[in-house]
C-alpha cells in the first residue's frame, strides 16, 4: 500500500473518531430535556421551550436555557443549562446561556406567555453589540426570535425583548447566588447578578 493511501486511511480514523466524541457530546450533553414546576403535570398543560444549535464559519454558537422564573431544575446537583424544557402554561421568564464553541460567553433574559401544547423553538439572537461578551456591553437590549407551533400544526414567527449581559440574569435578589445581589437597571426589564 502507498504512503498516501496509508495517509489517507489514518486521516480516516481521525475524523471518524473525531466525529464520534463530538456525536456522544452532543448527544448526552446538548439534548437535556428537563420539566419545570410541577412534574405531575400532564403533557397536554405544559408547554415546549427548545434552545438551539448554529454553526458559523468560525465557531458553532448554542443557546440553552440556564432556569426559569430565577430557579433551576433537575434531579442531579441542578441543570447547569438545558436545550429544552417543558413548563406549565402561563407566564415565565426564562434566562438563556449562549455558548460559542461550548463555552459560555453571556447570559440573556425574556418574558413571555407560554400556552400549552405549543413548542417554542428559539431561531436567533439579534442584538448591536460589536463584542457579545465585553464586559463593558452588560447589560443590553436585544431581541430573540423564536418560531411558536400549536396544537394544529400552525406555524408563527415572534421577535421577543430580551436583556442579555456577561453576568447572570435576575428580577431579585433570590435570583442569585448567595455572595450575589441583583441591580437592576430601571430602563431594563432584567437586574444583573454582582458580587455584594
Amino acid at each position: 500500500m502507498s504512503r498516501e493511501l496509508r495517509g489517507m486511511s489514518s486521516m480516516s480514523r481521525i475524523i471518524a473518531a473525531t466525529l464520534g466524541v463530538w456525536m456522544h457530546a452532543f448527544i448526552t450533553g446538548c439534548v437535556m430535556h428537563e420539566t419545570y414546576g410541577n412534574h405531575a403535570l400532564p403533557e397536554s398543560e405544559l408547554a415546549v421551550v427548545e434552545g438551539y444549535w448554529h454553526y458559523q464559519v468560525l465557531y458553532d454558537e448554542e443557546l440553552h436555557i440556564a432556569s426559569v422564573d430565577g430557579k433551576r431544575e433537575g434531579g442531579r446537583s441542578g441543570w447547569p443549562y438545558a436545550y429544552s424544557v417543558s413548563l406549565p402554561s402561563g407566564r415565565h421568564w426564562l434566562q438563556l446561556a449562549i455558548l460559542r464553541n461550548s463555552g459560555e460567553i453571556a447570559r440573556c433574559a425574556f418574558e413571555w406567555t407560554f400556552e400549552s401544547q405549543h413548542r417554542y423553538k428559539l431561531q436567533r439572537l439579534d442584538h448591536d453589540q460589536l463584542l457579545l461578551a465585553h464586559p463593558s456591553s452588560s447589560p443590553f437590549s436585544a431581541s430573540l426570535s423564536m418560531v411558536v407551533t400549536t396544537p394544529s400544526n400552525s406555524v408563527e414567527s415572534l421577535k421577543v425583548s430580551a436583556v442579555c449581559g456577561k453576568e447572570a440574569m435576575c428580577r431579585q435578589n433570590a435570583d442569585c447566588a448567595p455572595q450575589y445581589s441583583c441591580q437592576m437597571n430601571p430602563d431594563l426589564a432584567f437586574g444583573i447578578c454582582r458580587v455584594k
